[in-house]
């Protein structure tokens, strides 16, 4: 196996199984043994299994980086580009339910719940994470107020409770273990964004 993907398995397979179980519960041989990549060889791309957790949800951030690119396309109007967040939201955790069976919540979300007060570079990347979502959301509310269909206000503001909103719900999904959790999302996040039925998007 090339150096260059030893270092991709371990990133995939760490990713993996701190997100279906925890980062507590997740040890380097068990990393190695799940990717075939020796121990030796783990130590010569990173320092610790922290290292190592920041760079494979990095990498997975850039691989959903992608697709929100595609969600947020400034070619569609704003809320279209909000209906596509929530089915991309709930397809993600369906997905997930189908693959693993069980509800498994955001990646990141989970990650730096459990290590923020224990890890500063985890808690970094975890906070880094939210505000580069967060920034799909302003750019698309400042859209819609352009537009009208939302009422003035700040959208920094607007899109973090948008966020927290959105959040709260997925991780509220992965403790019930119910995807019926989600299923109101759309509804409430245009509630709180005060938009009208009349304006919603089929």
């Amino acid at each position: 196996m090339r150096q260059c993907d030893s270092k991709l398995k371990l990133l995939q397979t760490a990713h993996e199984l701190i997100y279906r179980q925890s980062y507590g519960s997740v040890g380097v041989d068990q990393i190695c043994e799940h990717s075939g990549v020796k121990k030796g060889s783990f130590y010569h791309f990173f320092r610790s299994k922290s290292d190592l957790a920041v760079a494979a949800y990095e990498y997975h951030w850039q691989e959903l980086r992608e697709k929100l690119d595609v969600v947020f396309s400034k070619d569609k109007p704003p809320l279209q580009r909000l209906d596509d967040y929530f089915r991309h939201i709930y397809d993600r955790q369906r997905e997930r339910l189908e693959r693993f069976g069980r509800m498994l919540g955001c990646p990141f979300v989970s990650l730096g719940s459990e290590l923020s007060t224990q890890d500063e570079s985890v808690r970094q990347m975890a906070q880094k994470i939210s505000a580069n979502k967060c920034k799909y959301i302003e750019d698309t509310l400042r859209d819609a107020i352009e537009e009208g269909l939302i009422n003035p206000t700040d959208p920094a503001v607007l899109a973090r409770e948008l966020h927290s909103y959105l959040v709260g719900l997925v991780q509220e999904a992965k403790i019930a273990n119910d995807l019926r959790a989600l299923n109101g999302m759309r509804a409430g996040a245009y509630r709180l964004l005060g938009i009208q039925a009349a304006a919603l998007v089929s």
